[in-house]
This record gives structure tokens, sequence and C-alpha cells, in this order.
């Protein structure tokens, strides 16, 4: 057994008793580090020691953490959060088995070579942006998933599913009711997060959408002072007027990092940016690059505290009905054989390149989250599961956990801790029982905000009202849109996102890649993740993402 943990990033080691702990994170509620500790130990003086005890201790800790414990030489205990917020990774090959934070020391350590890649696992990423499950793109090498915990004991490796996000727990709850409760939820969390931070400074990644403001109106009505926003993005764009009213009438300090084409371009080209994709390569996922740019930007400008709390608004939308297909038959019950219900969902999470949704890739992908779909969630005969909370649930295992949760790393990366209050224990509660009518575009959680107008800047200052800018690009596409119209709506999408997508983006995220490479695509990218799935690939021995298709292929109809 061998456990090689980078104490950086947050990280730390504590040793007592014989005990060996890595934990990263932080706790809510009564639990603290010398706690968890203290009860390892009591733990590690019991004969009886074993996965059910162990997973259900952890599933009592709150808060967003990783930890890893070595008891003795051949039995340890590994487990990440209910959203896996900090990612850790673990191998069994040629009758070794290894521990580690960090993905490519595993790689280096067991010899990987192009021979040990899964073709499978490249194509899911390259259709999504991540892995499907607990996979790498290596085959022995695992990447704990949300709400699982492993213990290595005496050669045998248990694995535990000790919490899974289970909105079908949902009950016909009275509507002003909810409405109520979820005030108080919301007030409840900001109030730990509060006591979490212990007056540190907070930094909040503010927006023109609702999660962000709902953090610093909370923060201000609770009388929290010691805030600053930063908003950043192209001249013109809609969340830079947007925000800084928002920042103006709760009355923090906003600062605006202007983005542009030049120079976006030039860091993601650059040095730093290749190293923090190195530095937290997980094979599992491409790197989110969301905030990247500006955090290291704000950083280098020493307008922040040392020691500041970055707390953004993930996952504010998807946690509240915003990602529950418009098209989904709500009162229907799930089945993995049911086509209407893997195309919605292969359609939003399985797209990014157009080219790559083939009849065989769909086929690979369905039979794969089928095989997830039966292990991890087991429901008696007699229960019936709609297909709402079954693809919320899918999501938050999947995209959620393994894409979204990545966003952390750039804090990771200039040396600050985060806060993810939307993900919070309190959040998780109260959103498994609403009911899917309460989320279908997000009606409670919008009832609320705007009732409450906590801060008074929910009533007078738009949410998420997209503007065109400058107004020359406005009118060339108008013109353009106008000569494409007989040939219909698809092709003008396409041109729109050929042509234009780059120049529109709100942080020029899309510079991810060169303008020639949008212009001139014939694949069907949809977002920046379709570019980070290429890059990806190509880091990873592959000429990009159709050259993994093509290789799957050619395997398939070689079998």
């Amino acid at each position: 057994m061998e456990i090689n943990i980078r104490n950086k990033f947050g990280w730390k080691e504590y040793q007592e008793s014989g005990i060996r702990l890595w934990f990263s994170g932080y706790l809510i509620g009564d639990y603290s580090v010398k706690k968890v500790l203290l009860e390892l130990i009591d733990f590690s003086n019991n004969d009886d020691i074993n996965i059910e005890k162990l997973s259900k201790w952890v599933n009592g800790i709150t808060g967003h953490f990783s930890l890893v414990v070595k008891f003795s030489e051949n039995k340890c205990f590994l487990a990440v959060d209910k959203i896996c917020s900090i990612p850790v990774f673990d191998i069994v090959k040629d009758n070794r088995y290894a521990v580690s934070n960090h993905a490519p020391y595993l790689k280096k350590a067991f010899g990987m070579i192009d021979r040990d890649v899964s073709l499978q696992s490249l194509l899911e990423i390259s259709m999504s942006g991540f892995s499907i499950g607990d996979k790498t793109i290596y085959r022995d090498m695992n990447r704990l998933m949300a709400g699982e915990c492993i213990f290595w004991n005496k050669g045998e490796r248990q694995k535990k599913y000790y919490y899974t996000y289970s909105p079908w727990k949902s009950s016909l709850s009275n509507y002003d009711g909810l409405k109520d409760e979820f005030s108080k939820v919301c007030l409840v969390t900001i109030k730990k997060l509060i006591k979490s931070v212990g007056g540190r400074q907070i930094v909040v990644p503010l927006s023109a959408g609702n999660d962000s403001r709902l953090i610093v109106s909370c923060l201000r009505i609770l009388s929290y002072k010691n805030v600053i926003c930063f908003t950043y993005g192209r001249k013109g764009n809609y969340e830079v007027d947007a925000s800084e009213k928002v920042a103006s009438t709760l009355g923090y300090k906003w600062i605006y990092i202007r983005d542009t084409i030049r120079k976006k371009r030039a860091f993601f080209k650059s040095g730093i940016y290749d190293d923090y994709v190195k530095t937290f390569e997980s094979y599992a996922s491409v790197p989110n690059t969301q905030d990247i740019y500006e955090v290291y930007t704000l950083k280098s400008m020493n307008i922040i505290d040392d020691d500041a709390v970055i707390v953004n608004g993930n996952s504010g939308d998807f946690i509240s009905g915003g990602h529950v297909p418009k098209a989904l038959k709500l009162n229907k019950g799930f089945s993995i054989d049911n086509n209407e219900n893997w195309e919605l969902f292969l359609e939003k999470h399985y797209s990014i390149w157009r080219s790559l949704r083939t009849n065989l890739s769909d086929k690979i992908i369905i039979s794969e989250l089928s095989k997830k779909i039966s292990k991890r969630f087991q429901f008696k005969k007699q229960n019936k599961v709609l297909s709402y909370s079954m693809i919320e649930s899918m999501e938050y295992i999947g995209r959620q956990s393994r894409l979204v949760m990545n966003q952390q790393r750039a804090y990771d990366f200039i040396g600050h801790e985060w806060r993810l209050p939307f993900w919070s224990e309190d959040f998780l509660i109260f959103w498994e029982k609403v009911p899917p009518q309460y989320k279908v575009g997000q009606a409670l959680y919008k009832d609320v905000l705007m009732e409450n107008n906590w801060g008074g800047v929910w009533k007078d200052i738009d949410i998420n009202k997209k503007l065109i800018r400058p107004w020359s690009l406005f009118l060339i596409r108008l013109f353009v849109k106008a000569l494409s119209a007989p040939f219909g709506k698809k092709v003008w999408h396409r041109i729109e996102k050929n042509l234009f997508y780059y120049w529109m983006h709100p942080s020029y995220a899309v510079t991810i890649t060169s303008y020639w490479n949008t212009l001139f695509d014939k694949y069907g990218q949809r977002s920046i993740n379709s570019w980070t799935a290429d890059q990806f690939v190509k880091r990873n021995g592959f000429s990009g993402v159709t050259n993994v298709l093509n290789k799957v292929r050619s395997l398939h109809k070689y079998k």
C-alpha cells in the first residue's frame, strides 16, 4: 500500500497515536479536524472496523473536504465529500495499491503508457468533458465519485456510496410553506458561511445572474461588511452594468477586470495556464477555465487580502431546477430502456461536439450510464422514480461533481480558500424534497428571491439581460442572419457559432483556442468545453476528438 499526498493546495498532514491523516477542505458545525482525528483513533482501536461503520461516520461530517487515513501498513480509508469538491485518486495494478491527490503521480509511478488508455473513457470526455462514474482515461486508475468512500483492508478494496443526491424524496408540501422554509435555509446557510470564515474578507465573483446576487444580498442583510465583489468580461457586456449596480446598492467595493481578446488569448497560451492544467490534471475531466485568468489577475493586483475566502454561486441554477429539460414529462417514470429520456439527457450533456453524436457513440454512452444507474441507484420495485429526479441525480454525479466543481481549482491555484454555500447540507436536504412542478423554470427559487428582495437588488436591476455589443457586431450579425434565413435555423446557428461566438462571448472564454479554429470548425462546436475536450485528448496522445471517435469505430468494427 502506497500513499502519496501533495501537502499543498489546501492539503495538510496530521499524525497522532499511530494514525496518519491527510485532510483538505473545511468543516461546518461541530466538527473540526481535531475531532475527525480523535474519532479515527477510536476506529483504529477497534478490531471490527469496516466499510459500513466508516461510511456511516463520514456521512455525518458536514462541509466540503477530502481525507485519506492510514491506519496501518495494510489498512487505509479515503473519502470525498458529497459533491467531490476535492478529488482523490487510487489505483490497483500489478498487485500494488496506491492513493494520491495528484493523478500524474500515479501515472508515472505505475509507468502507464498509451496501451493503458481506455478509448471509451476518452470518448466520454470528448462528448461531455468528463468521464462516467469513477473512471479516468487509464483503466486501472480511479477518481472517487461524489459521496463515495474506499476502505483498503489487507489487500481488499471495499467501496461504498454513503450519499447520493436523491430528489425522488420530494413530498407534496405546501408551496407557501416551502417558500418560507427556503427563505430560512438561505439565511441559515449564509450565517454558517460567515461563521466559517471568521471575519476574513469574502470575495465574490459577481455576475448578472441570481446565484451570486443571492450570496451578496444575504451577506448585506446579515451585516457582513468585509466583502469585495469583482466582475469581468469584455467592455459593454451585460454582466458589468448589472453587477456594478448590485454592489453599489449593497455598499460593497466592486472591481471590474476588463477582458480583451489579446490578453486572454496570451494567458491561455502562457506557461501559467499550462502549469495550472498540469497541476490539477485528473485524467477524468477537462480543466474548468472559468475564473482562472481573472482570479490570477485579481491576485496580481494585490487588492484582496492574503487570507481572503472566495465564494461563488455554484451551482444554484442546477439545484433549484434550472437544468430540468422543459420537454421532460414530469409525471413519467424513468426507464433505462426509454429512448426519450436518453435523448434529452444526451442532448444536454453529451453534445459538446455535434459530429460525435452517432448511433454507435450514443449506444456506448447509454450502455455505460445504464450500468452506473444499476449500481448506484438501488430502488425497490414498488418505488416510482420519476424521470426528472433521475436526470437531476445523474447530472449531480456527472457534470456537476466532475466538471463544474473543477472551478474551485482556480482558487486553489492562487492560494485561496473557497466556500460553496449552494452545495451546503441545508441546501441538499431542502431541494431533495421540493416537488418537480416547483422546480421547473426555477419557479420557487425565483419567487423567493423576488418576494424577499433582500438588499433591494432584485426588482429594479435586470437579471441576465443579454445584450450583443458592440453595436457594429450587432448590426453585422443581424445582416448575416437575414442572408442565411432562407437556409433555415440550423444553418444560421452554425454560422453564428463559427463566425460570431468568438467575439460575442461575455468574457471571451473561447480564446482558449484560436479564432481560425472556431471559424473553420466543421465538427459542430458547442461551447468552450468543446475546445478544452479537444485539447485534453491531444495532450493524451490523440490528434483530436474526431480521432478518438474513429478509433472507437474501428475497434467496434473489428469486434
